[in-house]
């Protein structure tokens, strides 16, 4: 970075007007060099399970891997297995699981079912009983309105009729 301000400061002009103390520069511009490949496959792992059974594959005998390391232990085997069924049941258990569920989704369309049908049953009892209600109800207002109209119709006691609401009488000729 003290190669560059040297050279911006030498651009400005003569170093005595600038700067009282030198700007040290270095002596050369290191760079370090590129690590070197060596030909071939870079080393394998010796602890690489996977990179040992391409070896294996590859070169079978010849690759000096214990093939008994390539299978796996006993334990991890059981871990595999119990991860299948979890992941892939075996098919008799998801048979058995879609025939619950069917005959859980039947039961509930029969229970809802049932359900609608109390349902209608009931509004019709509560309509029946409304209408029983509201005809009894008319009754009482056409009973009322009719004890109005004979009680209007009736001259109250000690008044004497209007000529008006009398009927006319007759005149005695008859044919």
């Amino acid at each position: 970075m003290a190669a560059p301000l040297r050279r911006a400061l030498l651009a400005l002009g003569p170093p005595r007007s600038r700067l009282p103390v030198p700007v040290p520069s270095p002596v050369r511009p290191y760079r370090a060099a590129p690590l070197r490949r060596r030909p071939g496959p870079a080393p394998a792992d010796p602890d690489d399970l996977r990179a040992a059974a391409r070896r294996f594959g590859r070169l079978g005998e010849a690759s000096g891997v214990a093939v008994w390391r390539l299978w796996p232990s006993p334990e991890q085997l059981r871990e595999a297995e119990e991860e299948e069924r979890e992941w892939d049941p075996p098919l008799r258990d998801v048979e058995a699981l879609l025939d619950q569920r069917e005959r859980e989704e039947a039961r509930r369309r029969k229970e809802r079912a049932q359900e609608v049908l109390d349902n209608l049953e009931r509004q019709q009892r509560r309509e029946e009983k409304r209408r029983r209600r509201q005809e009894r109800e008319e009754a009482a207002r056409s009973a009322l309105a009719e004890a109005e109209a004979a009680a209007a119709a009736r001259p109250l006691p000690g008044v004497a009729p209007d000529s008006d609401t009398t009927p006319p009488k007759s005149t005695g000729e008859s044919a």
